[in-house]
């Protein structure tokens, strides 16, 4: 009986552990919390959403108008900001596909036309899903990498877009999906 038992506990415990290792697999490193002792919870001024900063080396710095959160790092290489806008229709979980994605890159295209080397996808995070766009553009300081992220919430879309040199971008990769990832808001 105790072998039994034993080899039923070790057939359980190799399960749960490869549903483990297939969920890791599954993660998405632009979407990938870390480290949650590292950061502090910020509460929107103006609208019922929660981000979460770095407790270390950022700070937060006024926002106006649709920018409802902005954060930089204390070396002025890296910034996030929080921006949402109106939908005309809610949005629900399956309507966040690749045509979303594609809508996405083509309004930063408009809006940016000296942008380039785009890619966009969309992002399952569990009842969540987000669409991000990467690209390259100029900045004041030079090139930089910028990452949004889209994510319909009822009647909004809010965009959270982390930005670095392009030399720095690597390593505010973590930060930025960290940043992305702990983003919730309720309409």
């Amino acid at each position: 009986m105790n072998a039994r038992w034993l080899s039923e506990c070790v057939v359980v415990a190799l399960l749960a552990l490869s549903a483990a290792l297939l969920q890791a697999q599954k993660a998405d490193p632009w979407l990938t919390r870390t480290n949650p002792g590292a950061y502090d919870a910020q509460r929107g001024p103006d609208a019922p959403l929660k981000i979460d900063m770095p407790k270390k080396d950022w700070m937060l710095l006024p926002a106006s108008r649709s920018v409802l959160f902005l954060m930089a790092s204390r070396k002025g290489d890296a910034v996030v900001t929080v921006e949402r806008a109106p939908l005309s229709l809610a949005l629900a979980p399956e309507d966040v596909t690749d045509v979303l994605a594609q809508i996405q890159a083509d309004t930063i295209k408009e809006r940016e036309p000296r942008a380039s080397e785009f890619e966009a996808r969309v992002i399952d995070a569990g009842e969540r899903r987000f669409v991000a766009v990467q690209y390259r553009r100029p900045g004041a300081l030079g090139a930089e990498r910028v990452r949004q992220y889209s994510v319909p919430v009822g009647h909004w879309l809010y965009h959270v877009t982390c930005a670095a040199s392009l030399a720095q971008f690597a390593s505010y990769e973590a930060i930025f999906a960290h940043v992305a990832g702990s983003f919730s808001a309720t309409e």
